[in-house]
């Protein structure tokens, strides 16, 4: 009977100790996924769009940028994966008009988090995006939100965006679907009346439930469309009473489905050919379709890659539709893009568009071309670089940190080493976001 008893502590005892050893292991945290992304160079005889990409300066080649993904624990932390490709997200903010007597509304932000798909459980999307005040006693569940980079300034009067949009944030981000986005809230000074006093924060953090899309290359951009005319309110006793009532918008057009591939790359006949159509906006799988015009002869457009051998030399203009599989009424949008298939052996510049920047932080992308004899000289024959970008002439390098933010449209030349020399222009734009180093 002993030795029976004593067998049975020493299996209790076992299977406490590996209970306890379970619990103290730790948690995986989440991670972002990472987009496929096209190679970066063609082998010979084949035209690849090249992968929309920048890496930072200083980096091999091949080498993958750091994007900002969710640490899992502490929403103030922020954790570094290797993506292949990173998307940026600017969150901007702008204002409806106020009440006459109301002269200024200065609203200060502390942080901006957004909330990456695949985190913990989250709510289900409202129809439309407008703001949730959280209770700040009640504990939050801070898995899966990223941390955005405040820009340099997070204190701003509503009465002067009004009809423009002062840009609060800017991160580069792993691509993906991000559910959520909140913004705290600190401090709110409302000048009505002439006089200027603090207002009452019902609730300083503010969610917004609403899906949207992070895309490799491109920037995506949040609008805060507040209110003022309603937010502001005053009591009986004299009390400003600040209860926001905001509109997020996600892209330029809300609600829409949009094709953000800009351009098309070029092709030479009988080199393989291939490129990726992108779209956001709409909920997955999407059907791409030809709806007027024709590709080149040779081409094929399927799930969004288009791809072949080009046999006949020309110009080809067509429109493609996306589609779309939202319920019961499914969105698209429509875009007409113009395909360049020069003569075989022709030198073509097959770089259809450049990835989008952030001033202060170092960008580089090569430009290519096929065809033609080796080597080539790169120009830029009209507009200009961003200031502290340069292009390297034998290489078709454009490199450095940029130290302005807005578009910059130019064209570049590439002139192959035949004699007589063989030439080709492209019209390119470059993106570069607003500076969010400053905290």
């Amino acid at each position: 009977m002993k030795r029976k008893a004593v067998l049975l502590i020493i299996g209790i005892l076992t299977i406490m100790a590996i209970i306890m050893a379970g619990c103290s292991s730790t948690p995986a945290t989440t991670s972002a996924h990472a987009a496929p992304v096209a190679p970066s160079s063609s082998t010979p005889g084949s035209v690849t769009a090249p992968a929309t990409s920048q890496t930072p300066a200083g980096t091999n080649s091949g080498s993958t940028t750091a994007a900002t993904a969710p640490t899992g624990t502490n929403p103030a932390s922020t954790a570094t994966v290797p993506v292949a490709a990173a998307g940026n997200v600017e969150v901007r903010v702008t204002d409806a008009p106020a009440k006459p007597n109301v002269t200024a509304v200065l609203v200060t932000v502390s942080s901006i988090e957004i909330h990456l798909a695949g985190g913990t459980a989250s709510p289900t999307p409202t129809a439309t995006a407008t703001a949730t005040a959280m209770a700040t006693s009640t504990p939050e569940d801070n898995s899966g939100w990223i941390p955005l980079k405040l820009s340099g300034t997070n204190t701003f009067d509503l009465l002067k965006v009004k009809g423009l949009e002062q840009v609060l944030a800017t991160s580069a981000l792993a691509p993906g679907t991000y559910t959520q986005i909140r913004m705290d809230v600190t401090k709110v000074e409302v000048t009505i009346d002439g006089k200027t006093q603090e207002a009452k924060l019902p609730s300083g953090k503010l969610k917004f439930v609403q899906p949207f899309e992070v895309v490799a290359g491109k920037t995506t951009v949040l609008v805060f469309d507040f209110d003022a005319a309603n937010s502001v309110n005053v009591t009986g006793n004299g009390q400003i009473m600040f209860k926001p009532v905001i509109k997020l918008n996600v892209t330029k057009t809300p609600g829409k489905m949009q094709i953000t591939t800009s351009n098309l790359p070029n092709g030479e006949a009988g080199a393989t050919y291939s490129a990726a159509l992108q779209a956001i906006g709409g909920t997955a799988p999407y059907t791409w379709t030809i709806s007027s015009g024709n590709l080149p002869t040779g081409l094929t457009l399927a799930s969004g890659m288009i791809t072949g051998t080009p046999t006949a030399a020309g110009d080809y203009t067509f429109t493609v539709k996306v589609e779309d599989s939202s319920t019961p009424v499914k969105k698209d949008d429509t875009k007409s893009f113009t395909v360049n298939i020069a003569a075989a052996g022709t030198v073509q510049i097959i770089t259809a568009e450049l990835p989008d920047g952030m001033k202060s932080t170092p960008y580089t992308v090569t430009l290519q071309a096929v065809g033609g004899t080796a080597l080539y000289q790169w120009t830029i024959t009209a507009g200009s670089l961003p200031g502290g970008l340069t292009l390297n002439a034998v290489t078709g390098e454009v490199s450095g940190t940029p130290a302005a933010n807005g578009n910059f449209n130019i064209t570049v030349k590439v002139t192959d080493s035949a004699n007589p020399a063989g030439t080709k222009t492209q019209n390119l734009t470059i993106h570069i976001a607003e500076d969010a180093s400053a905290t």
